[in-house]
């Protein structure tokens, strides 16, 4: 399996778990929103973090 599979499945999980959360990358850089992401601002409450999987992590923090 290469990274970029690793990367599709982890975000095809994240969209999975996190329904009511907008997952993208932008320049190398991964956000995560309530609710859609406009580009030119992220929404009050939005996550970034360098790698998906840093960011999966920051997702399971605000569940619980």
């Amino acid at each position: 399996m290469t990274a970029a599979e690793d990367v599709s499945d982890l975000l095809a999980a994240m969209r999975r778990e996190f329904s009511g959360w907008t997952i993208v990358e932008v320049g190398g850089r991964w956000f995560a929103a309530r609710g859609p992401i406009n580009g030119a601002q992220l929404p009050a409450g939005a996550l970034e973090a360098d790698s998906p999987a840093a960011l999966y992590l920051l997702l399971e923090e605000k569940r619980r």
